[in-house]
Formats: structure tokens, C-alpha cells, sequence
């Protein structure tokens, strides 16, 4: 295995809880205060490791706007994040930081979000992931159809993300990271509960 396809020091890098507070604090009109909370699932919960994954406002930790579950998959150049909805969410909210309610969230919960995966490749000192290209991971917001166009940059201790969607038609923005992207410092390291 190389760098390229390392997945368990990706695994080990991204099973945190982030926050974005100092970025929040010092920018408000253009960055809310979110937290990303990447949770290890348990071993066998699919082949390799997966992370169940919780989206944020800081002052609705239990409300989360986005979850979703991160299958990792080791390729030849790269690895694959098979990105998944849970279905009837409402029912796992807070489970990222609930490890008794994590454990009742089985495979039967989930569904595949078709053209939405991500590939991840080492930059050579960090691990650099966009969503699969196509166009093809669709998102209606306020009425608009966009495509997700998102990236996310991965260090030990840092995640940079970029949240956007486009016009189909035209690559135009139509929503998100206006103002740069997201930066997300660790507050919280899960990287001890991931078994290989």
C-alpha cells in the first residue's frame, strides 16, 4: 500500500469532531459556527471502515442538517468514499456523539446516493477528496437544480471544505463557500476506536 491509498491514516485523520468556531467568530455574516463530527462505525458494519458522519449548526448539535455514512474503499491511485443517506435520520440525530445510539444504525439504513461519491488522493502531505465529475450528484435548494460540487482537504489536525453547488447548465455558483472555504480545526479525536 502507498501513500495514495492509505486508507487507514485517512480514516484515522477524518474520525473527529471539527469545528470552524474561530472562522465563525472572526467572519460572521459569511461563516456560521458548524461542526462536522466523523464517527468510526464498527468493524463488519460494511467490508473496510466506514464513518457515520453528523453536519451542524453549534447551537443545534442534535438537529443535524446533513448526515450521512462514508464507506471507504482502498483502489489502486486513490480511495473511493461510497457516500450514503440514512434513511429516517430524525432517528439517529446525536448518535455521532452517542455511541449507544450509533450501535442500533445498521447497513439496512442506508441508500446509496448515486454520482455523489468522492475520490480522495494524497497531495503529498495532506488528502484531497471531490466529488466523483459527471455532474451527477443532484441537489434541489430553494427551488434550483444544482449538482454538488464539493472538496474537502484533510490533515492531521485541519479539514478544509469547500460546500458548493452549480448550475448545470452554466458551472454558475448558486450556493455556498462565497466567501472561501470552511476551515475546521479538531476539537475531538475518534481515531482509537477504528479497528483494522
Amino acid at each position: 500500500m502507498t501513500q495514495f491509498t492509505d486508507v487507514a491514516k485517512l480514516t484515522r485523520w477524518m474520525a473527529a469532531d471539527f469545528s470552524n468556531q474561530p472562522q465563525a467568530i472572526d467572519n460572521p455574516p459569511f461563516f456560521a459556527h458548524i461542526q462536522v463530527c466523523m464517527r468510526p462505525l464498527a468493524k463488519g458494519f460494511q467490508s473496510g471502515i466506514s464513518l457515520y458522519l453528523e453536519q451542524a449548526y453549534y447551537y443545534q448539535l442534535n438537529r443535524p442538517y446533513r448526515v450521512r455514512v462514508l464507506h471507504f474503499i482502498q483502489r489502486e491511485t486513490d480511495v473511493l468514499l461510497e457516500n450514503y443517506k440514512v434513511k429516517d435520520e430524525e432517528k439517529f440525530y446525536g448518535a455521532a456523539r452517542d455511541r449507544t445510539k450509533l450501535a442500533t444504525l445498521t447497513p439496512d439504513d442506508l441508500e446509496p446516493m448515486d454520482g455523489c461519491d468522492i475520490i480522495v488522493q494524497w497531495t503529498g502531505n495532506s488528502f484531497r477528496g471531490k466529488v466523483e465529475p459527471g455532474k451527477k450528484c443532484q441537489v434541489v435548494r430553494k427551488g434550483m437544480n444544482t449538482y454538488l460540487d464539493n472538496e474537502f482537504i484533510v490533515t492531521e489536525d485541519h479539514m478544509t471544505s469547500y460546500d458548493r453547488g452549480r448550475d448545470p447548465e452554466t458551472d454558475e455558483l448558486k450556493w455556498g463557500s462565497v466567501a472561501g472555504p470552511f476551515e475546521f480545526d479538531k476539537v475531538q479525536r475518534f481515531a482509537d476506536e477504528i479497528i483494522l
